[in-house]
């Protein structure tokens, strides 16, 4: 009983330590997005919700360090302090307050936004690249084009050369990645939302 018990635990550390390191490199690579943890709908930074994330992991991090530092073995504690419930009510309280604040006054979610052209874009590519063009959207009409600053996401197949004010160029890479890999071209700048185009080989 003792080594089935024992086979479990490695069994069920194995498989959450593997499921860690996989959703680790995927927010690594860019493929689980973390923009949106802490800030509102309209893309704001949001206080609530990131004292809710460090008291959530705090407690929990102090709680698995009681479950693993008992004296003989691993055991879950007979008794919470009050204080825990406390931290987390409190934690708690102050997020659901500022979500009623903000559904009786709801953030402007049309944001100015930047827009990339074409959007979408498929193998074959044209061996002098592929030209992109930037317009502006939810945006009052004459609204000067920002600076913009052009990068590409992970995996990061290919180069992208900004070419005037509102156009870039993208070349694909030699060799080609494996058919169905796909690439994100992002057209960012302040006080704006990202433009992207997808790339697909």
């Amino acid at each position: 009983m003792s080594a089935l018990t024992t086979a479990a635990g490695v069994v069920v550390v194995t498989f959450a330590g593997l499921l860690g390191f996989t959703i680790l490199l995927w927010i690594w690579i860019g493929k689980i997005s973390l923009s949106k943890l802490v800030s509102e709908a309209n893309g704001d930074a949001s206080m609530s919700r990131l004292q809710f994330l460090i008291f959530t992991f705090v407690i929990s991090l102090s709680l698995f360090l009681i479950v693993v530092g008992h004296d003989k073995s691993p055991k879950f504690p007979d008794d919470i302090p009050p204080g825990v419930f406390a931290l987390l009510g409190i934690s708690a309280g102050s997020y659901l307050i500022s979500k009623g604040i903000q559904f009786s006054n709801p953030p402007q979610l049309t944001q100015p936004a930047l827009a990339l052209a074409p959007a979408a874009i498929s193998a074959p590519f044209p061996a002098t690249g592929v030209p992109l063009a930037v317009s502006i959207a939810n945006a009052p009409t004459g609204t000067a084009l920002p600076a913009l600053t052009w990068s590409l996401d992970a995996p990061a197949e290919g180069s992208i050369k900004a070419t005037a004010a509102a156009t870039a160029t993208w070349m694909p890479p030699a060799p080609l990645p494996a058919t169905g890999t796909k690439v994100t071209i992002r057209a960012q700048a302040a006080g704006f939302e990202d433009g992207l185009a997808v790339i697909t080989f």
